[in-house]
Order: structure tokens, then C-alpha cells, then sequence
């Protein structure tokens, strides 16, 4: 009789044992799609952010504005009678001292 009770206690406890340890991975589980869940929703803010930024500049370059700003910028020209000017040469490093005189 007293086997029975020992047998029937040791099957309650591994029950027990193997319910608890479901619970918690499952808790583990959770909390690592949260975060996972998190990372993907900044993501997609980050991507909607360039999206946006990228229409922006497509609307700018539409306009006779932003069209004469990528001439200039990036195919170097210019308009008629425009003086352009060139700053050739390394810039000097600014020292201490000088920093102290201003």
C-alpha cells in the first residue's frame, strides 16, 4: 500500500515538473517574439522614415528648383554668366593656440 502512495506522488511530481517547465519555455517563448517583435516594428519605422525622405526628393527633383539643384550638383553645370569658383589645397588644421587667440 505504502508503494502505491510513493508511486502515485512520484507520478504527480514529474506532472507537476514537466507543467511547470512548458510554462516557463513557453514565457521564454513569449518574451523572445516581444523582442523580436520589437526590433521588426523599428525597423519597419526606419523604413517607412527613408521611404518618406526618398518621396520628398523625388517631388524636389520634379520641380524646376530641384532639377537645376542636381544639374549643378552633380553634372557641374551652371547657369549662363554664372562665376564659378574653385578652393583648391588642403584646409590647415586648426591648433590650440589659434583656438585661445579668437
Amino acid at each position: 500500500m505504502r508503494l502505491r502512495w510513493v508511486a502515485f506522488w512520484a507520478v504527480v511530481g514529474l506532472g507537476v515538473a514537466m507543467l511547470v517547465t512548458s510554462v516557463l519555455n513557453e514565457l521564454d517563448r513569449q518574451k523572445k517574439m516581444a523582442e523580436l517583435m520589437r526590433e521588426k516594428e523599428q525597423a519597419l519605422a526606419q523604413a517607412q522614415d527613408r521611404l518618406s525622405r526618398l518621396r520628398e526628393k523625388v517631388q524636389f527633383y520634379k520641380t524646376e528648383e530641384g532639377q537645376a539643384w542636381l544639374a549643378r550638383e552633380k553634372l557641374n553645370m551652371a547657369f549662363e554668366g554664372e562665376e564659378i569658383y574653385k578652393i583648391e589645397g588642403e584646409p590647415r588644421p586648426i591648433s590650440a593656440d589659434s583656438k585661445k587667440n579668437k
